[in-house]
């Protein structure tokens, strides 16, 4: 298992990412994280804070390729940001709990 996040570039797009993944039942559930900050540097060594928003949720790690295929496909002008961290250690009645839904698909 890993855990997925996506930075969309709009709500827009963060809404329409957030029904995609729920109804093609990628995730489980979804956590949306709403205005996080984002610092960023540009060229000219000028600070900027930029608020963005974090989709994350936990699939199959063979589901990932699957995934951006579909968001590329979906976003080609626009793809989010998109990756993933593996899973080492969770509750092992938590962890069986989501084996058993992602493996269903």
């Amino acid at each position: 298992m890993v855990k997925v996040y996506i930075i969309p570039e709009s709500k827009s797009q963060a809404n329409e990412i957030v029904e995609f993944l729920l109804r093609s039942k990628y995730f489980l559930t979804v956590l949306v994280m709403e205005n996080c900050v984002m610092g960023k540097i540009d060229r000219k060594k000028h600070y900027s804070r930029l608020k963005k928003i974090i989709i994350t949720g936990i699939i199959r790690s063979t589901q990932f390729n699957n995934l951006n295929d579909r968001l590329r496909e979906m976003y080609s002008k626009s793809m989010p940001v998109l990756y993933s961290i593996p899973i080492i250690h969770m509750d092992p009645q938590q962890a069986e709990s989501i084996t058993e839904y992602i493996t269903a698909f």
